[in-house]
């Protein structure tokens, strides 16, 4: 029964580096694999097993795991502490104990390349091929250097059953360690992955919040190549053109700046001179696409943030309701204001396909689209623009029918910054 406990305290104790190697596995410091395996090596020194009429431990297997995954500075050091703290445990002749110890470092030299660049099966047989040889030589070795020529068979053919058990264990060992570094390269290509999802993630973002004010600039540009087009138009549609540029331009430096935060100076928002530029820059899309446009904007109100990004969410709608008509339809405008509780709301409403109940619940998700081509991103910016300015969105939609967006936003008096 003693044997029984004492070899499942020491079976506890191999496994121990399992618990440290998980987290720091990525650590290729001989030092630190040294001192990992050390300990085992040391406390099944300490308490080893007796069976079969000798004192056996199981200090081959930390020994060599460790000095495999070491190297070679991590195998001088264990090599180098197990002959001194068994010097400390006295009981044995140092110098016949180190050269019975030689074959077995001469092995491991010869090992090492081949661990190295093998796979986990391999890896397995070579440990255990090398515990084999390092428990069939050390003891024999040292019988013979110390004269008893009867230890092979009194003592150690009836301990090769626990030393065919032993090397079991380093294979087990080996195989639990094979397996974390699999579930961790697994998990870092995975993180690799979302790495670069959110990078194309970003790229299309950028992409397709750009594209908005470049549609819009070609259009006037194919305007603006009209002869008969008047000089006040061909004015006013050149100023639109490069406020779409500078709008653009500053797309990009906001994604840009992404990694740097930035304080945002929200400002008042005159909401029919805003809604009718927005409604002016999508008005050369809209012709594109055979759409007219009716606006109703005769409620004056103000609101209150960030003129650019409330111009960019209204552009997106009306954007996104232009392309749910590809057979032309109207478009519709209009602002009210309930001056009891202090808000006004804009309803953005299209002839268009429409959309299923699941789909409209599913608006503002990131990266969900119900275009064939559409990233989300274009309606996400628009709820996040909304949330920004403490105002809500209600869509309604039945397929066939078209969708309508319910806008509310608070009436503010004066101007805050937000970070």
């Amino acid at each position: 029964m003693l044997f029984h406990s004492d070899f499942i305290l020491n079976a506890f104790i191999i496994f121990l580096p399992l618990i440290f190697y998980r987290p720091f596995y990525k650590r290729k410091n001989p030092f630190f694999l040294y001192v990992l395996f050390l300990i085992p090596l040391i406390i099944t020194m300490t308490f080893p097993v007796n069976a079969f009429g000798s004192v056996l431990d199981l200090r081959g297997i930390p020994l060599v795991i460790g000095s495999l995954y070491g190297g070679l500075y991590t195998t001088l050091l264990l090599f180098g502490s197990l002959l001194a703290y068994r010097q400390v445990l006295g009981g044995i002749d140092l110098f016949h104990y180190a050269v019975a110890l030689v074959p077995t470092v001469v092995l491991l030299l010869f090992v090492f390349k081949r661990f190295e660049g093998a796979g986990a099966k391999k890896r397995m047989l070579l440990v255990f091929g090398t515990c084999l040889f390092l428990r069939v030589t050390v003891v024999n070795a040292y019988a013979l250097l110390e004269g008893k020529t009867s230890f092979f068979m009194t003592s150690f053919v009836p301990s090769l059953p626990i030393i065919l058990v032993q090397c079991v264990m380093a294979v087990m060992l080996v195989f639990m360690i094979e397996t974390i570094r699999s579930q961790q390269r697994m998990q870092d290509e995975i993180i690799q992955a979302e790495k670069m999802k959110v990078v194309s993630e970003i790229a299309a973002s950028v992409a397709h919040e750009v594209r908005n004010p470049l549609t819009s600039v070609r259009g006037f540009i194919q305007l603006l190549s009209d002869p008969a087009l008047g000089d006040r138009k061909r004015q006013e549609f050149s100023a639109i053109t490069l406020e779409e540029l500078d709008r653009a331009e500053a797309i990009i430096s906001d994604y840009l700046s992404l990694a740097k935060p930035q304080i945002e100076k929200l400002e008042p928002i005159v909401l029919e001179e805003a809604l009718a530029k927005a409604s002016q820059i999508l008005s050369s899309y809209a012709n594109l696409q055979n759409v007219e446009i009716v606006t109703d904007l005769k409620s004056s109100a103000t609101v209150y943030g960030s003129k650019s990004k409330f111009r960019q969410a209204m552009i997106n709608i009306g954007k996104n309701a232009i392309e749910a008509m590809p057979g032309g339809g109207k478009l519709t405008l209009t602002s009210a204001v309930d001056d009891h509780a202090r808000t006004v709301t804009i309803t953005i409403a299209d002839t268009g396909i429409g959309m299923s109940e699941a789909q409209v619940n599913r608006l503002g998700a990131p990266y969900y689209s119900t275009k064939d081509k559409g990233t989300g991103l274009g309606t996400m910016v628009i709820f996040s623009v909304i949330r920004g300015m403490n105002g809500q969105i209600d869509v309604r939609s039945k397929e066939g029918a078209g969708t309508a967006y319910f806008i509310t936003l608070p009436l503010t008096q004066r101007g805050e910054t937000r970070k």
